[in-house]
């Protein structure tokens, strides 16, 4: 039988862009809204500074964070800084696309200009890509009855960044993909299609080496990376949750020792003017919480959030690796990775860092406390260090020049330190930030590192984290801050059956064709969700364990719609189909602790 392809023509226009790439997408997924840009910067939009680079919940106009990104610093063997870094959207140490895999870490104007995009993908447009060519290669699928008006491949499937231009020096294999047919090459309109995680995924590259370093004035490292902001819809564990996963491969020659990776964030909960700044040192997350009960708006700003506000953090679920010592290290509560992972698992070196210090700095404030404008700013930040070379203190502000005070590694910890990790192994007395002893200081932002640790030419590093949101409803702010705790730890313990997320080497990419790909929360699960018969045909059953009668059931076609809502009866369930024209579909059931799906064919 004839199989034609149903493709529409892809029109792709070309747009002139800015020098350090301003191309965005924008994520739309678990009632969150986030903006993220073709160089990594995860902010508002082009030439919008008051628009919204975080918001939750979704289309509120409540802001949760103005601007995040990366930071890298180190020292070079000839005593050299080296920081590449995100602040702010009027300049940048990022630039789209990749690098020479030849040492020289090159990159053209005309690459930039190709990778100045961000590619979106959705779990519901890569169920429909393998449904359609599952079919086409189906002797008993007509692909007419399945597809009646046809099929057309994404855009962004066609312009995938999956290869490299091995002609310009580039590597082979770039961004994740499933090769549908197996020929080792990328080609859509041969079934193959990304990879993502997540119901909705945003993926781009960038390097440090497009152009010089607006942001930190240092020069360039040699870094190329691969960024993929993520997000589910179907587990209440991860509601308003917002992964990004990053790669990092130093593509020069470069090595740097006291090398430290930071997250960046300039966390603005509603009105910033009154936000306080918080580190659980023992979950490995930076946060932000209302001073008071109620967060008013800005005056000619921001739109506050009101009563009993929420509080928002940013987590590291996965930091790099420590140095390679032949030893399944023993976690210690002395030693600075405390919060890391793969620590007395019986594995040698898997152990990765934790949250090994944080700092907050400020808008308004002293100058030694605001905004970083040099390289040995950045550097001094990402090693708990003002910008006047004083170490940050465990008291008031943070910022003390007394000679009784302690340094700390940890800003705002409150009572999550209680070993004195970050206080050279002294215990000392909870210590959280209030607006009270923050009096003219207002507008922090934060940054989270992980080191130091030791880059080597052609190392790759991957790194996870996340955007976490809770908000109880409790008019006391600490109320809204263990509410996030508590989300925190679910979304740690999902994060810890990711298949290949711990296990895998750092130069492999996600494991598209190996392993099941995990497109949403029920894929962890989906074993023990049974359907059948499939195809189907008026009738389908689904057997399970765990759900009890009454149930949400819901059944969505091949575009996401929601076509048809039931009820669960128990262990085992028939549902009617007769009203259901033929095609893809998913169904979907969700119960008081999670929520499980498949995906089936109606005849």
């Amino acid at each position: 039988m004839n199989r034609p392809l149903f493709f529409s023509t892809v029109c792709i226009i070309a747009l002139p862009a800015s020098s350090w790439g301003q191309a965005t997408a924008t994520l739309i997924a678990n009632d969150v809204r986030m903006v993220m840009h073709a160089n990594g910067f995860i902010g508002p939009d082009p030439g919008q500074p008051s628009s919204i680079g975080m918001e939750i919940p979704a289309a509120s106009g409540h802001r949760t964070l103005n601007a995040a990104g990366l930071w890298a610093s180190g020292v070079t063997s000839d005593g050299q800084v080296r920081v590449a870094a995100h602040l702010f959207n009027d300049g940048s140490d990022f630039y789209p696309g990749p690098l020479t895999v030849d040492g020289l870490a090159s990159v053209t104007q005309e690459t930039m200009d190709a990778y100045d995009h961000v590619w979106s993908v959705t779990a519901a447009q890569v169920a429909m890509h393998r449904a359609y060519f599952a079919c086409m290669n189906d002797p008993n699928c007509v692909v007419e009855d399945l597809f009646p008006d046809g099929y057309t491949i994404p855009p962004d499937f066609f312009t995938w960044p999956a290869m490299g231009d091995v002609s310009l020096g580039q590597a082979t294999y770039l961004a994740p993909f499933v090769d549908f047919d197996l020929d080792g090459d990328y080609d859509p309109a041969q079934g193959d299609h990304p990879c993502i995680l997540g119901d909705q995924a945003l993926y781009a590259i960038f390097n440090d080496k497009g152009g010089p370093h607006q942001t930190s004035g240092s020069l360039e490292i040699g870094l190329e990376v691969h960024m993929m902001a993520f997000a589910y819809d179907d587990d209440a564990a991860l509601d308003q949750t917002v992964f990004v996963q990053y790669k990092i491969i130093d593509r020069g020659t470069l090595s740097l020792s006291e090398f430290f990776i930071s997250h960046y964030a300039d966390l603005d909960l509603g009105c910033s003017d009154d936000d306080v700044i918080g580190t659980d040192a023992q979950r490995a997350m930076v946060h932000i919480a209302n001073g008071d009960a109620t967060d008013d708006g800005c005056i000619g700003g921001a739109t506050g959030y009101g009563v009993a506000p929420p509080a928002f953090g940013m987590v590291s679920l996965k930091g790099p690796l420590l140095e390679a010592d032949g030893l399944d290290n023993a976690p210690l509560a002395e030693e600075l990775y405390v919060n890391g992972t793969g620590f007395g698992d019986g594995i040698v070196d898997n152990e990765r860092f934790g949250l090994s210090n944080s700092m907050a700095f400020y808008r308004e404030g002293p100058q030694a406390m605001t905004d970083p404008a040099n390289q040995a700013a950045f550097m001094g930040y990402a090693r708990a260090t003002w910008k006047d070379g004083m170490l940050q203190t465990h008291a008031g502000t943070g910022y003390s020049s007394s000679p009784s005070v302690i340094p700390t590694l940890f800003a705002f910890p409150g009572d999550t330190d209680p070993n004195g990790t970050g206080t050279n192994g002294i215990p000392q007395s909870p210590w959280s930030a209030t607006l009270s002893t923050l009096t003219g200081i207002r507008d922090p932002r934060v940054v989270a590192n992980m080191g130091h640790g030791q880059l080597e030419p052609g190392e790759h590093i991957n790194l996870l984290m996340a955007y976490v949101y809770a908000r109880p409803g409790d008019p006391d702010p600490l109320a809204s801050v263990a509410a996030l705790q508590t989300r925190v730890d679910s979304v740690r313990a999902f994060a810890d059956e990711l298949p290949g997320m711990f296990d895998a080497p750092e130069e492999a990419s996600l494991n598209c064709n190996g392993a099941p790909i995990v497109n949403r929360v029920s894929d962890l699960k989906r074993a023990a969700l049974n359907v059948y018969p499939v195809p189907a045909h008026d009738r389908l059953f689904l057997r399970t364990a765990g759900f009890a009668p009454g149930d949400a059931l819901i059944i969505l076609d091949a575009r996401g719609q929601v076509v048809q809502n039931g009820l669960m009866k128990g262990d085992l369930t028939e549902v009617d189909l007769t009203t259901l024209p033929p095609g893809f579909y998913l169904v979907r059931t969700t119960g008081k602790s999670r929520t499980m799906a498949a995906t089936f064919i109606k005849e």
